[in-house]
């Protein structure tokens, strides 16, 4: 039926990314160096990943001067930790976080934490991707 939500397929089909909104993550700003947060889920609080936006960076962390402005060395790295059915530990999807309001999207729906190690000098605002 069209514009009902079924909370379980919801979590695991990805909506439009225009379909997503910000919610601030308790605790903003967040300094390093490593950081791990579980993503909230719930009927009416679906997440599906995560926006980073600058707080601060050293001025003498590198950056080229494009659009979007990357920086070198990166800001930090980022990784999804699920579990598999036996219990063990599933780390998926690193990833670099290279510029700022970057957004982090599972790949796969429901990880158990959300990790981030930020290199010296970086420090976040973090924002839930919800529908």
């Amino acid at each position: 039926m069209p514009g009902v939500s079924i909370p379980i397929i919801d979590q695991l089909v990805h909506p439009s990314l225009g379909k997503l909104n910000r919610l601030p993550v308790l605790g903003n700003p967040f300094f390093g160096p490593f950081i791990a947060l579980a993503p909230p889920q719930g009927v009416l609080a679906l997440t599906y990943g995560v926006a980073l936006r600058i707080n601060s960076v050293s001025q003498f962390h590198g950056h080229d001067v494009s659009y979007p402005q990357e920086y070198d060395p990166p800001l930090g790295k980022m990784s999804a930790l699920y579990r598999d059915g036996s219990g063990d530990t599933i780390i998926q999807q690193v990833q670099r976080w290279t510029y700022d309001d970057q957004w982090y999207v599972w790949d796969e729906a429901l990880p158990e934490l959300w990790n981030i190690y930020l290199y010296p000098g970086v420090s976040v605002n973090l924002f839930w991707l919800q529908t």
